[in-house]
């Protein structure tokens, strides 16, 4: 077999995952939401939890992948380059949509937790290095998120509740089963694809990671956001965003890299955290001072990714 055609192979085995994800992690969505209502956990919790940390399934495969393979790198980078186009172009498309309203919640709970994630990051990564026992501290921090989020939605306090299909249970229990099998087998499919395409053709791991494999990973995300401000949910678009970045980075992250003694930072990647925190101000900022969200925000937010991209790419490392 050509050089050539391997290549192309690869691309196409690429492709391949990413549409795979999109519709496994409806599958997961779907099936995962029926069994907790099964067990009778409120629906208010099923819909703050669920759906926030299934559409970040391929994110957290990816990164468990990159630690089994051994190239972190791929597993970080589309961490932190889903983080970014999260908070920026795909946020921006949902106000594209439709102007949104939003609960002021949004910016007391989600945001300012945000903001907290993103600062510990930088700090954690300062010196080049990811520690197991940082990145176990990155998990605990998700944890009390996740009970601080699992305490307002009991309480009746605003939380992003998604709504489900609901089938079931034999199918329920299938759907989560080909959803947690399917997406681990591409996230490794995807990482190993990722290690070729980029060796072959001399590419950095991480840049590819930070742009390519970050975009693709966060296409249920978009989906998730944009289907909720066509609906008028401005704040469930934003919280299903913000959440997925909280939960992608401390758990994404924090969980697979505690088993990790030390992995080391590279540049793309300790540009694009200071990136993180950039784009975490310019979101704030325009939501902080506009409750209703439009045309002329989304450009904002677009222009700070767009920006993004000719800097990492700039840096080329």
């Amino acid at each position: 077999m050509s050089y050539g055609l391997e290549l192309g192979i690869a691309i196409l085995v690429l492709a391949g995952c990413f549409i795979a994800f999109f519709y496994l992690t409806n599958l997961f969505v779907t099936g995962l939401g029926t069994l907790a209502k099964r067990f009778n956990v409120p629906e208010s919790v099923v819909g703050a939890s669920v759906a926030a940390i299934v559409s970040s399934s391929p994110e957290m495969g990816a990164s468990v992948f990159s630690v089994v393979e051994g190239h972190p790198d791929i597993g970080i980078g589309t961490i932190v380059g889903s983080a970014i186009f999260n908070i920026t172009l795909l946020i921006a498309f949902s106000f594209w949509v439709r102007k949104c309203v939003l609960d002021e919640k949004v910016l007391k709970r989600d945001g300012a937790y945000y903001l907290f994630v993103v600062i510990v990051t930088i700090v954690t990564i300062w010196d080049g290095v990811l520690r197991h026992w940082e990145a176990l501290i990155w998990f605990l921090l998700y944890v009390v998120y996740f009970i601080w989020l699992f305490r307002d939605a009991i309480n009746g306090r605003f939380v992003p509740k998604e709504e489900f299909t609901y089938v079931p249970t034999k199918r329920a229990i299938f759907f989560t089963g080909i959803g947690i099998v399917g997406i681990a087998l591409c996230a490794d499919i995807m990482v190993r694809a990722t290690v070729y395409v980029t060796s072959s053709l001399g590419l950095s791991e991480s840049l590819f990671s930070l742009i390519i494999i970050a975009i693709a990973t966060s296409i249920p995300d978009i989906f998730v956001s944009a289907g909720a401000t066509k609906k008028g949910m401005g704040s469930l678009a934003v919280s299903n965003a913000v959440g997925s970045n909280i939960f992608d980075i401390l758990a994404g992250i924090g969980l697979p890299f505690s088993f990790v003694a030390v992995t080391p930072i590279h540049g793309s990647i300790e540009l694009s955290a200071f990136y993180l925190l950039i784009s975490v101000f310019v979101f704030l900022g325009v939501i902080m001072f506009r409750k209703r969200v439009g045309k002329k925000e989304a450009c904002v937010l677009a222009a700070v990714y767009i920006s993004y991209l000719f800097v990492v790419l700039w840096s080329g490392t």
